[in-house]
């Protein structure tokens, strides 16, 4: 499964238009205003991909994290037939 599946019926869309809404001011301005919070959150979005970014700033590390939430937005977010809910009385 892909650790960003989520069930069909819930368009992650939304969650990434409000990463870019917060984020994408690092792309934009020179000295963006960001809370200490969503710095360690971006952060730990690169280490969720593995992307080894620790010298890198803020708008370099944005710039990845969103190119790789693109395409894994992009690919449809596939979920493997292996992680389907089993029929409750099956499960029972």
């Amino acid at each position: 499964m892909h650790a960003y599946a989520a069930p069909l019926s819930v368009p992650p869309t939304g969650a990434f238009m409000d990463l870019c809404r917060l984020y994408d001011v690092l792309l934009t301005e020179e000295a963006p205003t960001l809370s200490d919070t969503a710095r360690m959150d971006l952060r730990a979005f690169a280490r969720l991909f593995d992307m080894a970014m620790e010298e890198a700033c803020e708008a370099e590390v944005w710039a990845a994290v969103r190119r790789r939430l693109e395409d894994d937005l992009a690919s449809g977010l596939q979920v493997a037939a292996e992680w389907v809910y089993e029929d409750q009385k099956q499960a029972a």
